[in-house]
């Protein structure tokens, strides 16, 4: 930072940090383009844009996240629709998806919950049935698998954050986009910089004076140099964060298991859990509410997890944007489930929590 600070690079474009950030983070998942930008919920707004999503759609969305999954989609114009989730992964499945298909669904937004690989091969295989584009929100997924191939990689197009407490950060906010799709890379492109043409832009061979660039209306959601490099240098370390937040899940989950009414959650074996977060079933609301009281009076930050319906937010009640179905499971994972951190450098932690001492009572 203090390098790209100390050069006077410090824009997207008259730096090399941003663009070599891009080429990395997409090398590392394993797909042809990434565009980095200022934060997460922008790059979902971008990648629904660039699907061609807006007025009149809808988009099929988890009622089980942070607000910015469903959100995105009603800046854009388009309607979000909520199915229901998995009982144990807390994701949308093609199952549930299929429930809330209409003739106006254009979109659906897939969030990789805490860490857990959603359903992305049957959701694909129904997605391409009904011709509907696939955004993978994976704010929470850096380095999550399913059968070896990383999440990001499977749907038309993905949206990364790396706020503050993500598995990457940026120095706070940030984002990327990922897509194997060149069409929706150039839409991404020229929505990023003030809808400037991407091939006229970098056209090198050109008459001199002042050129007209802007093709459409855009914003500006470049990235900063100094957010890059900080990405840059994460991304060489995000691989053995994984795998410690992947230990500090079992060892949690291993003492958490021997609370009376606590019950781990099993990932199955073809899938590699990143591990945000962990989260351990409880049998009733009593038993929710005394350890996530207890565990906070310890010293370790448990909570609910992802809002469990956001849906109940007063903005989707104010625009009559509520689900036209019963959701149950969504509703039953907010009231017996809790979530756990799992971030490097708390094994300490766990290693000296004893699971006697997380149930409040008063």
């Amino acid at each position: 930072v203090e390098r790209v600070l100390c050069s006077g690079k410090s824009n997207y474009w008259t730096g090399e940090e941003g663009k070599s950030f891009e080429q990395e983070f997409a090398q590392w998942c394993g797909i042809s383009h990434g565009l980095c930008v200022f934060n997460g919920t922008v790059a979902l707004e971008l990648a629904l844009r660039a699907c061609g999503i807006g007025t009149g759609d809808e988009v099929i969305v988890t009622p089980r996240s942070f607000l910015a999954s469903a959100a995105a989609v009603v800046a854009v114009g388009a309607t979000p629709v909520f199915a229901d989730v998995d009982s144990t992964s807390g994701n949308i499945t093609a199952e549930t998806i299929s429930c809330v298909i209409t003739e106006h669904t254009r979109g659906i937004v897939v969030v990789h919950i805490g860490g857990w690989p959603a359903e992305m091969p049957s959701i694909m295989k129904l997605a391409s049935k009904y011709e509907i584009k696939v955004i993978e929100d994976c704010a929470q997924a850096h380095g999550a698998e399913i059968d070896g191939q990383r999440v990001g990689t499977f749907g038309h197009v993905s949206a990364f954050s790396f706020c503050q407490d993500k598995i990457i950060s940026t120095g706070g906010e940030g984002g990327m986009i990922l897509t194997n799709d060149q069409s929706v890379y150039d839409r991404v492109w020229s929505f990023r910089d003030h809808g400037r043409d991407r091939e006229s832009t970098l056209l090198t061979d050109h008459p001199p004076g002042f050129r007209w660039l802007q093709h459409q209306f855009g914003t500006n959601a470049r990235m900063t140099e100094m957010q890059a490099a900080i990405g840059r240098c994460q991304l060489l370390k995000v691989g053995d964060w994984v795998e410690q937040r992947n230990k500090n899940a079992r060892a949690f989950s291993e003492k958490m298991q021997s609370i009376d009414g606590v019950e781990i959650l099993r990932v199955p074996s073809n899938l590699k859990h990143s591990y945000y977060r962990v989260e351990v079933a409880v049998s009733d609301e009593k038993l929710r509410d005394s350890l996530l009281l207890g565990l906070n009076r310890i010293g370790i930050a448990a909570t609910i997890g992802p809002c469990p319906e956001i849906y109940k937010e007063p903005a989707f009640q104010r625009f009559g944007l509520s689900p036209q179905i019963p959701l149950p499971m969504a509703e039953q994972l907010g009231r017996r489930t809790i979530s756990l951190p799992t971030f490097p450098g708390m094994e300490s932690i766990i290693d000296a929590f004893l699971p006697c001492n997380c149930l409040d009572n008063p």
